[in-house]
């Protein structure tokens, strides 16, 4: 008797799987350059120093400032921060997304300062602060309940400003409806010209 696996799609297995290893990629800091490192052989075969331009990755960890991984990009790179590396390549910024610091009410030249030494530059950075960096910084857990209700807050709003702007357009068209009604009524309501006999 033949027993029958059920067959999966392996390529698909490893997406989903990488999708979950990758899942806090977009809170990270990551930013891609090129350095100039000396190639050794051609600095021996010319007898002075030849240097490559190369491409590195600098991943930061917002809250952790002792973890900083600075390398070469390799395909692994390039695929999981695509985004960025496609910004990269073109010669475009690839700066953080979300609120900065400095916009926010809630802070101080002071407190920017401070999280900004510990590379946290957004609201949204600060508000996913976990709780192991956010032991490392003063006040932190009273500016991280802020910054997370800003950000529900900020959610909300603009929830409602997505429905003002619907309400606002179904009102144009019912008012445009509403005058090729009249139009229509008025073309009905005019008696009609006299035949030529």
């Amino acid at each position: 008797m033949q027993s029958t696996l059920p067959s999966y799609d392996e390529s698909a297995v490893m997406d989903a799987s990488s999708v979950a290893r990758y899942a806090m990629d977009s809170k990270l800091m990551v930013n891609f350059y090129v350095r100039a490192v000396q190639n050794n052989f051609k600095t021996s075969q010319e007898g002075r120093p030849i240097f490559d331009e190369v491409e590195f990755i600098r991943i930061i960890i917002p809250g952790d400032t002792k973890t900083i991984i600075d390398t070469k990009v390799n395909p692994e790179y390039r695929h999981r921060f695509a985004d960025k590396y496609e910004r990269f390549q073109k010669g475009l910024a690839q700066a953080q997304s979300g609120t900065p610091l400095e916009v926010w009410p809630q802070m101080t030249v002071g407190q920017v300062a401070e999280l900004k030494a510990m590379h946290i530059s957004t609201v949204e950075q600060l508000a996913d602060l976990s709780d192991v960096l956010a032991q490392k910084i003063m006040g932190s857990h009273q500016l991280r309940q802020k910054a997370q209700a800003f950000l529900e807050a900020a959610a909300g709003e603009a929830q409602n400003s997505k429905m003002a702007a619907e309400l606002e357009k179904r009102d144009v068209e019912i008012a445009a409806l509403k005058e090729q009604m009249a139009q229509i009524l008025k073309v009905k309501a005019k008696p009609d010209s006299p035949k030529a006999a």
